[in-house]
């Protein structure tokens, strides 16, 4: 089985620095200019975009490994061994499906724009894999949900081809209790930031 790789795609990732980075900027300005007291008044709503931009755009993930696949999503971690998985689709986000007919989807790898799919071509997706001849423009590469696609379909071809155990089961579901509570902390802090009165 090859190495385990973990799947982002880049371009959420350079727009959601770029969010951190002038979150950042602003931080050091409001400190500059107008002191400390109104960074602390003004820091939270800032801090809270930051953090967003991370949640949403540089935290989700899919990890390839070679006894399952991991979707880390915003609030939820999903780990499938890959004997538990049933298909795979590409058709709104790379989404596996486990044998009990639960539908897991990775906010790591949406499928493209209504207009990046009307330009792709028929060519562009005729050499994925996966089984049959139907390919939906959301398989095409370079879009994240293609990509992804076709690694998580790749390793579970081998992982079969290999003689992996098919049996059933074992997918587990975490909760990221901490991301949760950072996240009610600082959206509650900077709400009350916001309603509080300002010189």
């Amino acid at each position: 089985m090859p190495e385990p790789v973990t799947f982002r795609p880049r371009g959420g990732q350079i727009l959601a620095w770029v969010a951190i980075g002038v979150c950042a900027v602003g931080l050091v300005y409001i400190a500059l200019t107008d002191g400390v007291p109104s960074l602390i008044a003004w820091a939270w709503p800032i801090v809270l975009v930051a953090w967003l931009a991370w949640l949403l755009y540089i935290r989700p993930y899919v990890l390839v490994n070679e006894g399952f696949i991991e979707i880390g999503n915003v609030f939820r971690t999903h780990r499938v061994p890959w004997g538990d998985v049933a298909e795979v689709d590409s058709r709104y986000a790379l989404t596996v499906e486990t044998a009990d007919g639960r539908r897991i989807r990775a906010w790591a790898a949406p499928a493209p724009s209504a207009r990046q799919a009307l330009s792709t071509r028929r060519e562009e997706v005729a050499g994925t894999p996966g089984e049959g001849d139907y390919r939906r423009p959301a398989d095409a590469m370079g879009t994240a949900s293609g990509d992804a696609t076709a690694l998580v379909r790749r390793t579970l071809e081998q992982y079969r081809r290999e003689g992996g155990s098919a049996a059933s089961g074992g997918t587990v579901t975490t909760l990221n209790i901490p991301v949760i509570g950072v996240t009610a902390v600082l959206l509650a802090a900077a709400v009350l930031s916001l309603a509080l009165p300002h010189d």
